[in-house]
């Protein structure tokens, strides 16, 4: 495929849309599959201000699936509340990529920043789930995140997004733009069908649960 894909980029005629060459996916292709789990909160990411004894807590978790997508975004909201206290040193907990762009956030503001991990890159989550600017994905539920989420929600995917197109062109090429493509039996643009079973339980966009009762 890699060679087919950089056939297609030397013919095609600028302007045009290059004929795809036909998928043939089939299971012995698999290679490895990895799981991890991904912090998701109903109520979106948290980022509120907590005492705890004599130390004073920003919490920066619960990204669901937009963890990378929107890093820099909530590392930039954490640091500012830390800022805001005037300290001198921080501390951060794990060294994945909310941790890492918190710490590198922080150093950038003048803090001295010590990290406390359990796993070192690459044995982190992060590691295995990075790849696609995804800031909506999994990231939290319409009615427990409440409308004020949708403006932290922006600032977070602004803020990400214009620290990612910094490293554009960067050698190694750690970020640039793709195709991607998605496989259906169904067209894309056919009307949904109707459920069978119409058992509604709850609202979806408070239980993120299936609509169907069976």
């Amino acid at each position: 495929m890699p060679a087919a894909a950089a056939a297609l980029r030397r013919t095609a005629v600028p302007g045009t849309v290059p004929r795809l060459v036909p998928m043939r996916p089939h299971a012995d292709q698999i290679t490895d599959i990895k799981v991890c789990l991904r912090p998701f909160r109903a109520a979106g990411p948290r980022l509120d201000v907590e005492r705890v004894g004599e130390k004073v807590v920003i919490h920066n978790y619960g990204h669901g699936g937009s963890g990378w997508s929107l890093s820099w975004g909530s590392a930039e909201m954490a640091v500012g509340k830390a800022a805001a206290l005037s300290p001198r040193r921080v501390a951060v907990v794990g060294c994945g990529v909310i941790g890492l762009t918190t710490a590198l956030t922080a150093q950038r503001a003048g803090l001295d920043v010590t990290i406390y991990t359990r796993d070192l890159l690459p044995h982190t989550r992060s590691v295995r789930a990075n790849g696609s600017w995804t800031p909506d994905s999994r990231v939290a539920l319409t009615a427990p995140a409440g409308p004020q989420f949708a403006d932290t929600w922006e600032r977070m995917a602004r803020y990400s997004w214009k620290s990612y197109r910094d490293y554009l062109g960067l050698p190694g090429n750690p970020i640039d733009f793709r195709d991607s493509y998605v496989l259906s039996d169904t067209p894309f643009d056919a009307p949904e069908s109707e459920p069978e079973n119409p058992g509604h339980k709850g609202d979806y966009a408070s239980t993120g649960m299936p609509q169907q009762s069976s």
